[in-house]
């Protein structure tokens, strides 16, 4: 099978939300008002198609789409897509005088996923199938919460959720511990909650909040400190009993591979655009899965759900709802779970375009 036509589209989505994230306090972050959205249509002389895509919470839509179009494009034509760490070698070879990282891996991403959906279309199979099959549906959890936090994860909540995932942050550290114990408390004790630092945080106060948070009873830290602070993790592992978890900004494989061997997290959060697609992020999950630790990729539910179901070292999706009026399919929720498509590949196709 041989990739004959690549084209692309960029959607600009609003995310119908105040531009911030829910955070309390005096100063809180920034978030997107729109969603940068490139999309990759490939064809094959199989008469197979495929759909990739790469999600950018931020600027840079356009040039993602024109290094698709002028670099890869022309490089992976003539090629056949089931080759995906081929390929994957490929582009980080064509790339590596100016680095893989950025936005030629979040281009590169959008191809990946177009190439794992022939893959599992050429075989007939779902996508979750194809990469092992381990369990029919997956436990989620809803992340990108605004406003009302507790009011917002209500509906989730209802209909299956186990938990939320929050961020912090504000440069308020007293409004951002009133925040998390207002939607802890708010929640309930049966409910999961994460909280995100996003790295945020010097080494004291990751500390000081992290006590608070065990006896809050807060399920998984996230990212409290710079990711190179490896000293400052290992302090954060030995004084407290919260599960940490490390990763999200994460751009190369390797950085996942040295904060596993080290020991000090118990999840990884890999973002598939960021690290180039679902090939590097099933690398990452084969090494993390050695040492027993946990696999938490970043949002991005319709092909999450294929990697939770799929990988027994994925134990739940990351829900966001950004892109469920974009495309027809995708995971559904039932029994408080979330299933995957039953169609071969991602079970995705454009609204309005079959």
């Amino acid at each position: 099978m041989k990739l004959t036509r690549l084209t692309t589209d960029h959607l600009r989505i609003p995310l119908g939300r105040p531009a911030r994230l829910p955070l309390a306090g005096p100063s809180p972050t920034p978030g997107p008002e729109a969603l940068d959205l490139v999309l990759v249509h490939l064809e094959t002389d199989a008469g197979l198609t495929g759909l990739g895509f790469a999600a950018l919470a931020g600027p840079g839509g356009a040039a993602v789409r024109s290094l698709i179009d002028t670099e890869l494009s022309p490089r992976l034509v003539g090629e056949d897509p089931r080759d995906t760490d081929r390929l994957l070698a490929k582009a980080e070879g064509y790339f590596r005088p100016v680095g893989f990282a950025g936005l030629a891996a979040r281009a590169y991403s959008a191809l990946d996923v177009g190439f794992w959906d022939l893959k599992a279309k050429a075989a007939g199979l779902p996508l979750y199938r194809l990469l092992g099959n381990a369990r029919p549906a997956a436990p989620f959890f809803v992340s990108d919460l605004s406003g009302d936090v507790v009011r917002a994860a209500a509906p989730p909540r209802q209909q299956g959720a186990f938990g939320v995932h929050i961020e912090i942050g504000s440069g308020d550290v007293q409004a951002d511990a009133d925040h998390v114990r207002a939607i802890a408390e708010g929640l309930g004790d049966d409910a999961w909650v994460a909280v995100s630092a996003g790295g945020r945080l010097d080494l004291p106060t990751a500390r000081a909040l992290a006590h608070f948070f065990q006896d809050l009873g807060i399920d998984r830290f996230e990212d409290p400190i710079p990711s190179a602070d490896e000293p400052g993790y290992a302090t954060l592992a030995a004084h407290t009993e919260v599960p940490l978890a490390v990763g999200a900004g994460f751009s190369h494989r390797e950085a996942f591979f040295r904060v596993i061997r080290l020991g000090h997290v118990r999840t990884i959060r890999p973002d598939i655009g960021r690290l180039g697609g679902i090939t590097p992020v099933l690398k990452v999950a084969a090494v993390a899965e050695a040492f027993h630790v946990a696999v938490s990729p970043v949002r991005l539910p319709e092909i999450g759900v294929h990697l939770a179901c799929g990988l027994g070292v994925v134990p739940h999706v990351d829900s966001v709802s950004w892109l469920r009026d974009v495309f027809v399919g995708g995971p559904r929720q039932e029994g408080g779970k979330l299933l995957p498509p039953d169609e071969p590949g991602l079970g995705l196709s454009l609204r309005g375009r079959r």
